[in-house]
């Protein structure tokens, strides 16, 4: 706020000193472009560093940091992936060559142990979500 203030000073007191040199009508668009820019954005940072953790360990091999992992499905959809003990999710990896590892994953003690953190982590990172879909 205090950054557009000063531009808005600044570029009226050079707009006051050149109108003579240059026609006010040329100076318009030098006077509102600091204000048409979009609003920046920084990284998103997940908030959820632990279910990130669990998720690189178990997923990152195959999806990656997160780009291809939590941004495969909506929010409400990773629920249901991951509900039943993750009988879904464990059902679109059956078919696949070299998901045994994440298979027994996904049925052990462990999993059911991290469900929470790993739901919370893809969730933040769905599809429909408000988070821009990469890790950091």
């Amino acid at each position: 706020m205090r950054n557009n203030r000063l531009q808005l000073i600044v570029l009226s007191y050079v707009f006051q000193r050149v109108h003579t040199i240059i026609p006010r009508m040329l100076l318009i668009p030098l006077l509102i472009t600091p204000f048409l820019r979009g609003k920046s954005h920084a990284p998103h940072v997940t908030q959820e560093k632990i279910g990130q953790q669990y998720y690189l360990h178990a997923c990152g091999s195959c999806h990656g940091s997160g780009k291809l992992g939590g941004n495969m499905a909506t929010v409400l959809e990773w629920k249901g992936l991951l509900a039943n003990h993750a009988k879904e999710l464990i059902g679109l990896h059956e078919d696949e060559n070299g998901t045994a590892g994440i298979i027994a994953y996904l049925k052990s003690d462990c999993f059911t142990r991290e469900h929470d953190h790993l739901l919370k982590f893809l969730q933040e990172f769905a599809n429909d979500s408000e988070s821009i879909p990469t890790c950091y």
